[in-house]
């Protein structure tokens, strides 16, 4: 146990594969203010914020959180 913290085991919600929330990410976590634990394993999220500079590099809007509005 490191920070108080303890390793969890997260499920991610785009390759349904189990991954851990480690005790230095949930540190990071709580510093940065996020409120959240996060939805994607490592792998998946880097894929997701490649596809969404992608996706703003061509100037397609991304869906979801993007900040425009109709």
């Amino acid at each position: 146990m490191t920070n108080g913290f303890e390793p969890k085991f997260l499920i991610c919600s785009e390759c349904k594969e189990e991954f851990v929330f480690t005790s230095a990410a949930q540190q990071y976590f709580v510093e940065r203010g996020y409120t959240e634990e996060p939805k994607r394993c490592k792998s998946c999220h880097t894929q997701y914020k490649k596809m969404q500079r992608d996706q703003r590099d061509i100037g397609t809007p991304v869906a979801s959180g993007s900040g425009f509005s109709d």
